[in-house]
C-alpha cells in the first residue's frame, strides 16, 4: 500500500507541476503558488475534520515546521531557476529531495534489503536521467558553486517536509498538512503584498490550471503522509520524488516537446527502480 501511495503521489505531483509550469507562462509565478496554496488549504481544511481521529498542538507545530522547509525549498529552487542552467538545477534538487530523507530513514534504524538498496540507488540515478531537458550538454552554461549549495539547500528544504511529516503521528493526518499549508500560503501572500499583485489571477490567466495545481499537489501531499505512515520513509522518499517522470510525459504528450533520448532512459530505469523497490 505504501508504495502504491507514494507511486500515485508521484504521478500527481508531476501533473501539478506541469498545471503551475503553464499557468506560470501566463502569469507571475509567485501568483500562481499563493493562488494554488490557498486552493489546496481549502481543500484539505475541507476533509481533514472528517480525516482526522483526533488533533494536537505537537503535530501542529511540526506541520508549521514542514511547511516552513518546504517555503525554503521552493524559494531556493525558484532562485536557482531564474539565475542558473535549469538542466543542471533540477536534477541536484530532485536527487537531494529524495536523497536526504533516504539517508535519514536509513541512519535512524531503517534497514532494507539488496534488491531495495539497488531501487534507491537506480531511482536517484532515474531522477538525475529523466530531469535533463532536451539539447542540455557539456557545451551549456556549467553550474556555479553558489547555485550549487542553493540546489542543494532546496533538495534538502524538501527532503526536511518529508521528514517532519514522518514525525506526525498517523491519527493527525491531515491536520500537519493543514498547519504546512497555512504558513506556505501565508507567506506567498505575503511576498504578493509586498511586490504589490493580487493573489487572484485574471480571467485570461489560466485560473483552471492553478486550480488544478493546488488540488493536484494537495491530494500529493496526502497520499505522501498517509504512505510515510505506512513503509519506510527511505522508500518512500524516492518512489515520491520520481515526479519528472510524469511531468516529462506530459509535456510530451500534452505539449508535444520532443524527449531526449536519456530522458527515455531514465523512465525505463525509474521502472526498474519501482520494480525492486516493490519486490525487494
Amino acid at each position: 500500500m505504501a508504495a502504491f501511495l507514494a507511486l500515485f503521489s508521484s504521478a500527481l505531483f508531476g501533473a501539478g507541476d506541469f498545471l503551475g509550469g503553464m499557468a506560470s507562462r501566463r502569469t507571475h509565478v509567485f501568483v500562481v503558488v499563493a493562488a494554488s496554496h490557498v486552493v489546496g488549504l481549502t481543500l484539505i481544511l475541507a476533509v481533514a475534520p472528517f480525516m482526522a481521529d483526533t488533533v494536537t498542538l505537537r503535530d501542529l507545530g511540526i506541520g508549521a515546521a514542514a511547511g516552513l522547509s518546504g517555503v525554503v525549498g521552493i524559494g531556493c529552487l525558484y532562485h536557482c531557476l531564474g539565475r542558473g542552467p535549469m538542466a543542471a538545477v533540477a536534477p541536484v534538487t530532485a536527487v537531494t529531495n529524495a536523497a536526504v530523507p533516504a539517508l535519514w530513514g536509513i541512519c535512524f534504524g531503517e534497514r532494507l534489503g539488496v534488491l531495495q538498496v539497488g531501487g534507491v540507488l537506480l531511482g536517484l540515478a532515474s531522477i538525475v536521467l529523466v530531469s535533463r531537458t532536451p539539447g542540455s550538454g557539456p557545451d551549456r552554461t556549467p553550474i556555479t558553486a553558489g547555485l550549487l549549495g542553493e540546489a542543494l539547500l532546496a533538495g534538502a528544504g524538501f527532503g526536511g517536509f518529508f521528514i517532519l511529516m514522518d514525525m506526525t503521528v498517523e491519527a493527525t493526518t491531515p491536520w500537519p498538512l493543514v498547519s504546512a499549508r497555512v504558513v506556505s500560503a501565508g507567506l506567498a501572500l505575503a511576498l504578493l503584498a509586498r511586490i504589490g499583485r493580487s493573489p487572484v489571477p485574471r480571467r485570461d490567466e489560466a485560473g483552471v490550471a492553478i486550480v488544478g495545481a493546488g488540488v493536484l499537489d494537495m491530494t500529493a501531499n496526502l497520499a505522501m503522509v498517509v504512505a510515510v505512515h505506512n513503509g519506510l520513509l527511505s522508500l518512500v522518499a524516492v518512489l515520491s520524488s520520481l515526479y519528472p517522470a510524469s511531468t516529462v510525459l506530459l509535456a510530451r504528450y500534452v505539449l508535444h516537446e520532443r524527449m531526449a533520448r536519456i530522458q527515455v532512459v531514465g523512465l525505463a530505469v525509474a521502472l526498474g527502480a519501482i520494480a525492486a523497490i516493490v519486490t525487494g
